[in-house]
């Protein structure tokens, strides 16, 4: 897809995305429906409710581009090969969404050759919007106001702030902060952990455990897009046409690629992971 065409397609995709975000606030605001499906993640009728939003939109705007959600994978993942291909999150962080947490968003993700090229984060109950076209091209709007590039790169602190699931943080995870001080740790729920450090606001986010592919491609395109990193524990970019059933095997993120090399010198030097028995589901909330 040519940079003009992706261009609109997110431009166009923005509507739908802020739609979603308000039918979802307004749900968590009334009753929440909850219940568990087969995976053992919860979900609820915002969730669906998003979904349908995010599905009506993307098929009117690219009705031969294949479509797959978090809400609806009888999609093969197999899809996620050369071709393009639209990712969604209807409700990213949906035990914060629950508890009544504002740390929950709205995400897509354009994948194009196994990489995210274009992705969109939505904060409803902040009402912030986090987005990128492509590389030097991610931005920042909140309400009505004008989109402003994110420039923060190149900021630099003597402790760096490090974000962390606030439900998935795992005994591996806390023995890496622990070799990473000085440094402040921050817990967060969803992609807004993405959001966080392609401002500048974090500098590192952590996650040793498996997710899936919804979870951080709309990520990884803000990240990259502001100048940053997303990198898989074995030091590689992270890819979607190589992930068995769509799932994705710990990363970090980070603004720069020496801060992303110093987390992982560190995940190289921690003890044998345990059995993955005990790997809880795959959701990133």
């Amino acid at each position: 897809m040519d940079s003009r065409r992706r261009k609109r397609l997110i431009t166009e995709l923005i509507p739908f995305v802020r739609r979603a975000g308000h039918a979802v606030r307004a749900l968590q605001r009334s009753e929440i429906h909850a219940w568990t499906k087969a995976d053992r993640s919860p979900v609820t009728s915002a969730d669906l409710a998003s979904h349908q939003i995010l599905l009506a939109g993307c098929h009117s705007l690219v009705s031969d581009m294949p479509v797959l959600s978090e809400e609806n994978t009888m999609l093969a993942f197999s899809s996620l090969g050369g071709d393009p291909a639209i990712l969604l999150d209807p409700l990213d962080g949906t035990k914060e969404f629950i508890r009544g947490g504002a740390d929950f968003t709205v995400n897509i993700a354009l994948v194009e050759a196994g990489l995210p090229t274009a992705g969109l984060i939505y904060a409803p109950a902040t009402d912030r919007l986090f987005f990128s076209y492509g590389r030097h091209e991610a931005f920042f709007q909140t309400s009505s106001a004008a989109p402003a590039p994110l420039l923060s790169m190149s900021c630099s602190r003597s402790e760096p702030i490090i974000l962390v699931s606030r439900s998935h943080c795992d005994q591996r995870t806390e023995q890496m902060l622990q070799a990473l001080k000085p440094c402040e740790v921050r817990r967060l729920g969803s992609s807004l952990k993405f959001a966080q450090v392609a401002t500048g606001e974090a500098d590192i986010y952590l996650r040793l455990g498996p997710m899936m592919v919804w979870d951080c491609a709309p990520g990884q395109a803000i990240v990259e897009a502001a100048g940053g990193v997303v990198l898989r524990l074995d030091n590689s970019r992270m890819r979607y046409d190589r992930c068995a059933a769509g799932r994705v095997e710990g990363l970090v993120a980070a603004r720069t690629s020496e801060l992303a090399a110093r987390a992982l010198a560190v995940f190289r030097g921690l003890p044998p992971h345990p059995s993955a028995s005990n790997v809880d589901h795959l959701s990133s909330y």
